[in-house]
């Protein structure tokens, strides 16, 4: 059976979050920059997010501090789209208590509401695995995305993370469900794919840049391309590029 027949077969898609149905709030990021993130624009910060995952997803195997994570990714993505390098370190103070307050993850991303319709309308059932800080759910609500959804797991409030597989089997058991039944959906290699490897699930990586040519699991542009994925002829190989 090919990796996408395997998927195809399979009744439960876990999710990730941030970056796989809620995007970094641009805006969110310019208020908290303040005068030094007037100038930024969408696409330099997409571009720039998208490199700095790449440095976090290293960054993540090397076991970084969650604090020292964020302000290198970050710095990363600050820099990458233009904000000069003596406004950063407050930039990341502010940035740090604005996602204190209301997660920055919290803007739809497109496509990703047809997405998840189709998938319930397909008979899958869906729930959400994510690392945050208590507030997921509540922002999943607000962007209008918890309707299709059986359970969301936030790392911060079952007190542990990915990619322990243990986060994972918390939603199977909510669920009812093993992992030869499921898989999942995310955007960062070494929570996702291997946290979902670990807790012995196939995976699908969200990767819009190609900025992740390495990973092994199959990989997609966007949670949009998902159900094109799934009804894809099962003779023809996995799609493993999404450029």
């Amino acid at each position: 059976m090919s990796d996408v027949a395997a998927l195809a077969a399979r009744e439960i898609v876990l999710l990730d979050a941030g970056g796989t149905l809620i995007g970094l709030d641009y805006d969110a990021v310019r208020r908290a920059v303040g005068a030094a993130g007037a100038g930024l624009d969408d696409r330099a910060l997409e571009v720039a997010e998208a490199l700095a995952r790449r440095w976090a997803d290293a960054a993540i195997r090397r076991r970084l501090a969650p604090r020292e994570l964020w302000n290198g990714y970050f710095s990363r993505v600050l820099e990458r789209a233009g904000v000069e390098p003596d406004a950063i370190s407050a930039a990341l103070d502010a940035l740090w208590l604005a996602n204190r307050r209301q997660g920055l993850w919290r803007r739809p991303l497109p496509g990703v509401h047809r997405a998840l319709e189709w998938l319930h309308d397909s008979g899958r059932r869906l729930a959400v695995v994510s690392n945050a800080e208590g507030q997921v759910e509540g922002d999943l609500r607000a962007a209008g995305l918890t309707g299709r959804l059986e359970t969301v797991v936030d790392s911060h409030l079952v007190g542990v993370a990915k990619p322990d597989p243990r986060i994972f089997a918390i939603a199977l058991d909510r669920l009812g469900a093993g992992p030869e039944q499921a898989f999942y959906v995310g955007d960062v290699p070494a929570f996702d794919v291997e946290g979902a490897r670990r807790a012995g699930m196939p995976a699908v990586l969200i990767d819009p840049h190609g900025v992740h040519e390495d990973c092994p699991a199959v990989r997609i542009a966007s949670l949009a391309d998902l159900p094109a994925l799934l009804t894809a002829d099962p003779s023809e190989e996995p799609m493993r590029d999404p450029r």
